[in-house]
Order: structure tokens, then C-alpha cells, then sequence
């Protein structure tokens, strides 16, 4: 039996290894990114969703008109955001709690902005299909006016949240991403 036999890897292969993995990352990693940014899209159609079921849940519960209230910023139209308050309208960029347009519920600011979901997520043309930019439900069965906020990717891909007289929010895409076609 030889006893001066070694056991590994030599060089060599080690180095082809890395070789090979570091291409199979470089033809995954822009697969990877757009998945990511699907992610985010549809994470940003969802989360309105459910903060429009919630808005509604306060309407009744409180029995007082509530709203989610949508702004682009003057500077960078860009940037969006959306605020829920009861009983009045406000303003998502402001950043001032003592404020009476600040949004918040029970002391509890309630904002969402494109931050959340990176530059790529955008409301598409900016135009939120709502009077006055913003969803308002009334505490009678929760019943709201009727209109559709639509998310885009800078890519292409497009999710659209619509809001029906009964105050009902759905999620649709033709873009599929697992959700009804529009």
C-alpha cells in the first residue's frame, strides 16, 4: 500500500470549479433580479389591497367615512405615496405628527411610499383612477367610489387594483403574475 498518497483537490480543479459556478451565477443573476422585481410589483398591489380592505373595516367600525389618500411629489412625479385617516383627508408626505393633515389611525402613522418597493415600482402615467386621487368608504356597508390604481414596472409588467361600489378590492394583471386577466 502506498502511503505517501494524497487526498484533495489539486489546484487545477478547484479552479475550474469556480470557473463553471461563476458562469452558471452570471447566467442566473438577471433571471434572479427580474423575479425580484415581480416580487416587489405584486408585493406593492397586494399590501393596497389589503390596506384598503383594512380602510374599510375602520369605515364600519367606527361608522365614519375613512380614505386612503394618493400624492406624487411636486419635485419628482415619480415618487408616490398613499395615507389612510378617518374622517379626513391627508397628506403622506408629510412627516409631522402634531399636523392635522398627518396620516395616522389611533396615533399610528399609516403610509406606504415607492421607498417600500425600490425606484423600479411606479403607478403607471402617474394617474391614480380615483376622484380626487383618493378612495373614500363610507360607513354604510363599506361602500366606496368606484376607480383603479395600476402599478408598473419600469420593464413592462403592470398589476391593477381596482375598488368596486361595494368597496370590494381586487387585483388583476395581463401580464398573469397570478392574478385574473383585467
Amino acid at each position: 500500500m502506498d502511503q505517501n498518497k494524497q487526498k484533495g483537490f489539486t489546484i487545477i480543479e478547484l479552479l475550474i470549479t469556480v470557473a463553471v459556478m461563476g458562469i452558471l451565477v452570471a447566467i442566473a443573476a438577471p433571471s434572479l433580479f427580474g423575479m425580484l422585481e415581480q416580487r416587489k410589483l405584486k408585493g406593492a398591489a397586494e399590501n393596497l389591497q389589503v390596506d384598503l380592505m383594512f380602510i374599510k373595516t375602520e369605515s364600519i367600525k367606527r361608522n365614519s367615512n375613512a380614505r386612503v389618500q394618493f400624492k406624487f411629489d411636486s419635485v419628482d412625479p415619480s415618487k408616490w405615496c398613499y395615507g389612510m385617516k378617518v374622517n379626513a383627508a391627508c397628506d403622506c408626505f408629510e412627516t409631522d405628527s402634531s399636523q392635522a393633515d398627518y396620516c395616522e389611525i389611533d396615533g399610528v402613522k399609516k403610509v406606504v411610499n415607492q421607498a417600500d418597493y425600490g425606484d423600479n415600482v411606479l403607478i403607471k402615467n402617474n394617474d391614480v383612477n380615483f376622484a380626487a386621487d383618493l378612495v373614500s368608504f363610507t360607513p354604510l356597508r363599506g361602500q366606496a367610489n368606484v376607480g383603479y390604481v395600476e402599478f408598473s414596472l419600469t420593464g413592462g409588467n403592470d398589476i391593477k387594483v381596482n375598488v368596486n361600489a361595494r368597496g370590494r378590492a381586487t387585483i388583476c394583471s395581463d401580464n398573469g403574475m397570478g392574478f385574473a386577466e383585467c
